[in-house]
């Protein structure tokens, strides 16, 4: 049966970090527990053609995946859609969906939508004219990311589209969005859609898990490319304080560069 110091370092320290509110004791019980049982992707099916973007009677461009327009309640060529809009207020000033210590409040918006036969590349498709329906869920992912801001990002993304393809290169149903890299090493892993590149390293499994195995043997691993650690994701003081406080110790420390 596997455990915790099974796991590759780097990954056992992502794990501490990722999971440190349960404590050592319970993550290791969660490696055991979780052992064989894979780890879900996307949940989202592969389309057998691209995905394309078919004009609405309400002006807004829609997903179209197989003759179906997911973010529609029914995902049928016409139907209901449903938005959903929620803010917070605090101390009079409002922020974007849920957050503690806040007057909660959303209202729903619903409408009928009839499609018309000619399809556009998603790509081409400006974030404003992109319908947000509700009707499956994370929709927004399948749409493709606009350019990076960063100059090195767009390279290394057109790097990764042009040797392994534009969808993501762990679960393969979600166009990629994120250069992912291994935060051990600097090198880059591959392209992942959002919800792969948020989830990918709360993997507990050694291996027998396409995460597991993504991150062991990574797809991009022959093309040499180093991320640019100036862009690389810096946790904040209060965080790393915070997971000291949990745990009783640093699990990145070893991975920390030294501070001037």
């Amino acid at each position: 049966m596997p455990t915790l110091d099974d796991l590759p370092p780097y990954r056992r320290a992502k794990l501490l970090w990722e999971y440190a509110h349960f404590g050592v004791d319970r993550i290791d019980d969660m490696v055991r527990e979780q052992a064989g049982k894979p780890c879900h992707l996307s949940g989202v099916s592969k389309p057998a053609s691209p995905r394309v973007a078919v004009l609405g009677g309400d002006g807004r461009y829609h997903v179209m995946s197989d003759g179906r327009m997911v973010c529609g309640k029914s995902q049928a060529k016409q139907g209901w859609h449903l938005q959903i809009c929620s803010w917070t207020e605090t101390d009079g000033v409002l922020s974007y969906g849920y957050s503690m210590g806040g007057t909660y409040d959303s209202v729903a918006l619903e409408w009928f939508v009839e499609t018309g036969a000619e399809s556009v590349p998603l790509s081409s498709v400006a974030l404003e004219q992109r319908c947000q329906g509700e009707g499956s869920y994370g929709v927004m992912h399948m749409w493709p990311p606009p350019p990076a801001k960063t100059a090195p990002v767009r390279r290394m993304r057109a790097v990764l589209v042009e040797a392994l393809g534009p969808d993501c290169h762990l679960c393969g149903a979600l166009p990629g969005a994120m250069v992912d890299h291994d935060y051990s090493t600097g090198m880059v892993r591959g392209l992942l859609c959002k919800l792969c590149n948020r989830t990918v390293e709360e993997c507990p499994h050694v291996d027998g898990c396409p995460k597991a195995e993504y991150m062991d043997h990574p797809p991009a691993t022959h093309l040499a490319l180093p991320y640019p650690l100036s862009l690389a994701y810096k946790p904040t003081e209060s965080a790393r304080r915070q997971k000291i406080e949990l745990l009783g110790f640093d699990p990145l420390a070893p991975w920390r560069p030294a501070r001037p």
